[in-house]
């Protein structure tokens, strides 16, 4: 197809013709056209350059389509001739295209424009070929020669018998036949299969009868017997010896090819919009969830710590201990749904950044100190290294502890008992907050390292895992460093310990203020 296309249109009205522009322009023509409205103008155009197309209106005010077609054939030029019209009855159609248009479409019909267009271009250049081919075969045999054998297309020369009088070299290497091993044979008996004889035939004998070129698309075959597809197009010479065939042969394996890849892209991209709207109804069914799971829970919470605290009544020993195993779990069951709900929101692009002016430094202690019991409890140190100078910086609160607490929490789980735990935290001077949560524990496989951050999913899995937890921890976490325009990284071996590396900007804009092009988004691990 070219890139380029030249066309005459003939129609009275501007809004009509910019359509059809605009529908050539969309399928990759760059189009340069005339438009015009009267047989004189017509043939002052015709005359004035060469065209590639003509689209004709079958009713003007001052002109039809079918004398526009009938000042086409008396330049004796061969540009494709296709006429559009609001409505026109089947047996005008037909004579219209007894007269010589190659085709004719209702405008409610513009999306076999394109088709049409591709086809008749197509047919256009094969006459031109046609016509190239007899002119050398008057002219010169040499020049036929010439053009015949450097010819980029497979071309067949056969007789009405259907047999071999010439094969050109790209036949040669299409078909992998020598040009002396075809000679006198039928063409269909050497690179048709046997399952297509029967529409060839009936496209040799209509193209016997015909003038203009006959075109079918079939499965060809090689001497190796490797099969693929192609058109043909066939077209009537006449010599002095005999009246011959010319067969051109358009190997179109790259064109379905293409085709094959494009309905790929459709399938592919319709499967993604199924797959993104799945994913948002699911973030809009876990955050209705969590907001339905929470408030019967907080119920749970709070009665069960009016009964510890004796508001109710006094309680004996073991019933207290079985209060504080349900305020435990409450607690924890209702730290999980937070973690949905905060997971749902941030997928759902509603979690929004409350930013204020911090100490990190005081910040990262308050977190360390809640956390020095759990460590506390299986003998594990707990190092904080913090930043040197001011220490300020422009982050959301809550979720910068939050963001602390997942991290250390998950160096204490994963930690050895009587191990450490060390935080440093530094302030560059490009203005970014470099975080490290280290510890000795046990490290993650190199394997495991892409799902560490997917959600729901945990490395020691399996009913033997032997650290709790629901797989949302990192997940979350590396979100929120998100929503803070940071990264997070993760360097570890096996059995000797892992280290988180976040890193910030010291100053974190509100959204509204950001640049609207794509920010640095964490690296998946």
């Amino acid at each position: 197809m070219p890139s380029t296309l030249r066309l005459l249109i003939v129609e009275d009205s501007e809004n009509d013709a910019l359509l059809t522009i605009r529908e050539l322009r969309r399928a990759g023509y760059e189009v340069s056209f005339e438009r015009v409205e009267t047989a004189e103008a017509m043939a002052a155009a015709l005359a004035r350059q060469s065209w590639d197309l003509v689209i004709a209106d079958y009713a003007l005010p001052r002109f039809s389509g079918v004398a526009a077609l009938e000042v086409l054939k008396t330049t004796g030029l061969d540009i494709p001739f296709i006429i559009i019209s609001g409505s026109i009855a089947e047996d005008i159609a037909v004579a219209v295209m007894k007269s010589g248009a190659q085709d004719y479409m209702m405008k409610s019909q513009m999306k076999r424009l394109i088709p049409s267009v591709e086809r008749e271009l197509r047919d256009a250049e094969g006459r031109r070929q046609h016509r190239q081919a007899e002119e050398a075969l008057r002219d010169s045999e040499a020049l036929k020669a010439a053009i015949f054998d450097s010819a980029l297309e497979a071309i067949i020369t056969i007789d009405y018998a259907g047999k071999i009088v010439e094969f050109n070299p790209e036949a040669g290497r299409t078909f992998k036949f020598n040009r002396d091993q075809v000679l006198g044979k039928r063409m269909a008996d050497l690179i048709i299969p046997s399952r297509h004889h029967e529409a060839f035939d009936s496209c040799l004998a209509v193209e016997r009868e015909a003038t203009a070129g006959n075109r079918l698309e079939l499965t060809a075959l090689r001497s190796d017997g490797g099969e693929f597809p192609v058109e043909l197009l066939l077209a009537t010479i006449s010599t002095k010896a005999r009246p011959m065939i010319i067969v051109y042969i358009h190997n179109l394996t790259e064109q379905k090819r293409q085709e094959e890849g494009r309905q790929q892209a459709l399938k592919l991209e319709e499967e993604n919009r199924h797959i993104h709207e799945a994913n948002r109804l699911k973030s809009e069914f876990l955050a209705n969830m969590s907001h339905e799971l929470r408030t019967p829970l907080n119920g749970v919470i709070g009665f069960a710590e009016i009964l510890i605290d004796g508001k109710a009544g006094a309680v004996n020993p073991d019933q207290t201990e079985y209060l504080n195993d349900i305020l435990t779990s409450g607690r924890h069951l209702l730290d999980l749904i937070n973690d949905v709900l905060d997971l749902a929101k941030i997928e759902a692009g509603k979690m929004e950044l409350d930013l204020e002016i911090l100490s990190v430094n005081e910040v990262t202690d308050e977190v360390c100190a809640l956390m020095k019991p759990l460590a506390g409890r299986r003998n594990i140190a707990m190092t904080i290294m913090p930043a040197s100078g001011p220490d300020r910086a422009t982050l959301d609160l809550r979720k910068f502890k939050q963001i602390l607490y997942n991290l250390l929490s998950n160096a204490i789980k994963f930690s050895c008992d009587n191990g450490s735990v060390k935080v440093v935290l530094e302030l560059g001077a490009a203005q970014q907050l470099r975080l490290q949560v280290q510890d000795w524990g046990v490290g993650i496989k190199a394997e495991d390292m892409p799902r560490l951050f997917r959600e729901f999913q945990q490395i020691d899995s399996g009913t033997s895992r032997q650290y709790p937890g629901t797989g949302l921890g990192l997940a979350l976490t590396k979100k929120m460093i998100e929503l803070h325009q940071g990264s997070i990284e993760v360097q570890s071996a096996f059995g000797k310990g892992s280290t988180f590396i976040v890193t910030i900007p010291r100053q974190v804009l509100p959204a509204e203020s950001r640049d609207p092009g794509p920010s640095g988004a964490a690296r998946e691990l």
